[in-house]
């Protein structure tokens, strides 16, 4: 019965525990509780099915096992989860590389604990507490019935430990892993496996026609193997990290990159931005001169006011007006930018409420004020285009002592899923990944004045209202 305990009690932590693994990485085709229950019971059948039933009559090499192991959750993967190959095999590899080598540490952990065990029952059969066959077969009982729950909690303890890392430190989840990349992950499983066979093959061994077990030939295995087990499950979760740092590291290097084309395409265009600036309001100024000069020798000529000719150069000075930045901030460049924007949110029928100002006083280079002001009116205009009824975008900033806010508020209607390694919202977009460095490169910005951003969401009588916050320090703190 003892026997049969140990073996089941892992057959279930393996369902229950490989179902949760697999939903950390994989899309499920139907409900989460529900691909969990059929998970759970069907993989905890067809292990019983496996291992017990069909090894009794046709023994399975360790190996062939292995690969059982891995085909089954494949198999399962195929129709319990959306089509993800890459990461299906990554997930089947990690996972029954993790429990093979996790059995060793409990099978040295149990030959501990029955050695111990052992001990005790010894030592009151000495004092004359265990004086009859029956009492010796009770606590025989007792002291393996204690080892198997200490080993199965044991198991339990580093198996999830061990997914538990690799799902954590896995942050970037969505990403499409390439083959290449998908064979750097798996390797280190593929030879951990590799390892697990070898060890099995030691452990046990004949001669002389007696099974002989290396830790009782060999004592101080019971401590090396152990070691060697727990290093092989850090050299999987030391890869997984790794390889997330090298996608994070080329993720940011291509934003970094965007960013610097931005800043670099602004200031090849900020010599003709001020130059049109400039000819612009001498352009206004001596056309409303000119035609003050025209409307008052037409009168003197005329002698008196003649209506049609008013009305023309009414319309004459109406156009003038439209030479008019409809926002003055007090530099040329916000002015631009903030025009252009309100007009492209008054054609998508947008109110666009402005109460902005460049801080002339604050160490703010204007190229990072314009890189932040076009992605957040963008996203805001892209976003309020999407709803229905009244639109509305609120631009405002204003300054305290060294630190100067920037804040932009507009409605929305679709869902916003926020990252929960970067806190940042991920776009909706198929080019979500693209769209979402606008925000990011915002917040790059702020965090080179030593600030930072902060988003909120909020739902107030069912309208959706997206707000963001810039905040930089007067004193940059290094460049890009």
């Amino acid at each position: 019965m003892f026997d049969m305990l140990l073996p089941v009690s892992i057959y279930l932590v393996d369902s229950i525990v490989s179902g949760i693994y697999s939903q950390g990485f994989l899309k499920e085709r139907y409900g989460k509780k529900a691909v969990l229950a059929v998970w759970g019971a069907a993989f905890f059948l067809i292990q019983i099915a496996v291992y017990e039933i069909l090894d009794n009559r046709f023994p399975i090499s360790e190996v062939v096992g292995i690969i059982v192991n891995v085909c089954v959750l494949l198999f399962m993967q195929f129709f319990l989860f959306e089509k993800d190959m890459q990461k299906q095999v990554f997930v089947a590899f990690s996972f029954v590389a993790g429990k093979e080598i996790v059995k060793y540490v409990v099978s040295v952990f149990s030959i501990v604990c029955n050695g111990f065990g052992n001990g005790i029952l010894s030592y009151f059969i000495k004092k004359e507490i265990i004086n009859t066959l029956e009492k010796t077969h009770i606590w025989i009982g007792i002291v393996t019935f204690v080892v198997v729950i200490l080993c199965m909690l044991l198991y339990t303890l580093l198996l999830s430990v061990y997914l538990r890392l690799i799902s954590k430190k896995f942050v970037k989840k969505d990403y499409l892993l390439q083959t290449h990349e998908n064979i750097f992950l798996v390797l280190p499983c593929i030879a951990a496996l590799c390892i697990s066979v070898t060890i099995k093959m030691m452990i046990i061994s004949v001669e002389n026609g007696m099974t002989v077990i290396i830790y009782d030939t060999v004592p101080s295995t019971k401590f090396w193997i152990p070691v060697i087990c727990i290093l092989l499950l850090s050299s999987i979760v030391a890869s997984v990290i790794l390889f997330q740092k090298l996608v994070q590291y080329n993720e940011e290097t291509g934003k970094r990159a965007i960013l610097e084309n931005q800043v670099r395409q602004m200031q090849k265009e900020i010599v003709e931005i001020q130059d049109i600036y400039t000819d612009m309001r001498g352009l206004r100024h001596d056309m409303r001169s000119h035609i003050a000069n025209i409307s008052l020798l037409v009168k003197n000529v005329a002698g008196s006011v003649n209506e049609e000719l008013e009305s023309y150069i009414g319309k004459m000075e109406e156009t003038v007006s439209k030479l008019d930045f409809t926002y003055q901030t007090g530099n040329p460049i916000t002015d631009i930018i903030i025009h252009q924007k309100g007009q492209e949110a008054e054609k998508k029928q947008i109110q666009f409420k402005v109460d902005f100002a460049y801080p002339p006083n604050l160490l703010i280079d204007i190229y990072d004020i314009a890189v932040i002001l076009n992605n957040a009116l963008e996203n805001a205009i892209e976003a309020c285009h999407k709803t229905a009824g009244n639109k509305l975008i609120k631009l405002h900033s204003y300054v305290k002592g060294s630190l100067f806010f920037i804040e932009v508020e507009n409605d929305f209607t679709e869902n916003i899923v926020i990252e929960k390694e970067s806190g940042l919202p991920v776009s909706s977009k198929e080019s979500g990944k693209l769209h979402g460095i606008g925000i990011s490169n915002i917040q790059r910005c702020a965090k080179k004045y030593k600030g930072d951003i902060d988003i909120e969401i909020s739902d107030t009588d069912g309208r959706k209202k997206f707000s963001l916050t810039v905040m930089m320090n007067g004193k940059p703190a290094a460049a890009i």
